[in-house]
């Protein structure tokens, strides 16, 4: 629950016109947890004086997770749960944001040399940026998937996110192309762990 909340922390700009009042990370939490379950070890988190500060969430293979969640029946219930107003969206946000899924499942395939392993997703708390969690989170991520033998992570940033550019650039990511969704533009990197 608590990495949610980062979540929301660390992006409250850009999710405030997609939830009614103050946004309910459940919707992450059920993601995320189903996530887990199938890449558990691609969680990671950093922990300041027994707290979480921060996070990453690294895949082994996006298509799988996809297939996964098809084939259980989970994203449906999600689609169902925000439908329902179970994760406290607007509804006039919903289309948007599943036209937005849509085109990332689409576009997983560009810009892929091997694999199909994927960053997902690292915030760290905004009090406790500054402090090097999310250098050492992609280092310990990287590690990780070294380990599993991939050859190649890939993630999306916005190129007006300059803080995370700079950090993943900083930790071997280099820029292999662009992409969009409804939301504007996304560069596209890779690194070889």
């Amino acid at each position: 629950m608590r990495a949610a909340e980062i979540f929301f922390e660390a992006f409250a700009d850009e999710h405030a016109t997609r939830y009614r009042g103050s946004a309910r990370p459940r919707s992450f939490v059920d993601i995320w947890s189903f996530v887990r379950r199938i890449e558990p070890r691609g969680f990671l988190g950093a922990y300041l004086d027994g707290e979480l500060a921060g996070y990453a969430i690294f895949i082994s293979s996006l298509k799988r997770v996809q297939r996964d969640a098809i084939r259980t029946g989970a994203v449906f219930r999600w689609a169902f749960a925000a439908l329902r107003g179970g994760f406290g969206l607007r509804l006039s946000a919903i289309p948007r944001i599943l036209a937005n899924k849509v085109l990332f499942v689409r576009s997983g395939g560009r810009y892929r040399g091997k694999g199909d392993a994927q960053l997902l997703n690292v915030a760290v708390s905004p009090a406790h940026q500054g402090k090097g969690i999310a250098t050492a989170l992609m280092q310990a991520g990287l590690q990780a998937m070294r380990a599993q033998g991939l050859s190649e992570v890939r993630l999306e940033v916005r190129p007006w996110n300059e803080n995370a550019v700079r950090l993943y650039r900083k930790t071997g990511w280099r820029a292999v192309g662009r992409t969009r969704d409804l939301e504007g533009e996304w560069l596209v990197m890779v690194t070889n762990p």
